[in-house]
């Protein structure tokens, strides 16, 4: 009777799982970036001085009015009847949500009364307008 060790066989760590999921992460957020990129067109926000509010609940929807009055959504221009349509689109899916809207400085109060009330006919209950956190010293 022969005693020792066995030789034992050398062990294998196979990577492409571990590969695979670090491509598919890679992805998502290349993407996810991409995509809040376009929710952010450029507009200039109005100031407001004073804390910043903590934003309570999801967004669900951003809609944009630029200078010139144009209403985008994912940076594509939709009329009235869209954004009311896009916004019991959204209530469907999650009746809490409160979407953005970013209205630059210079756009019309008019326009953005407009969106205000196509969000309310697409069964929104709040909204909430992006403003960017101004300096108390300039006033």
């Amino acid at each position: 009777m022969k005693i020792g060790r066995r030789p034992y066989g050398i062990a294998v760590l196979d990577m492409t799982p571990m590969i695979d999921v670090v491509f598919l992460l890679l992805i998502f957020f290349l993407t996810t970036a991409q995509m809040a990129q376009m929710a952010s067109s450029p507009v200039s926000l109005p100031e407001e001085t004073g804390s910043p509010a903590e934003s309570a609940g999801s967004t669900g929807l951003v809609v944009n009015v630029d200078s010139l009055g144009v209403i985008t959504v994912l940076d594509q221009p939709v009329e009235a009847q869209e954004l009311v349509k896009r916004a019991k689109e959204v209530m469907a899916q999650d009746p809490t949500a409160v979407p953005v809207i970013r209205a630059d400085r210079r756009a019309a109060a008019g326009r953005l009364n407009e969106v205000v009330e196509g969000l309310r006919s697409g069964g929104c209950r709040a909204v909430r307008v992006a403003t960017t956190h101004g300096n108390e010293d300039q006033k």
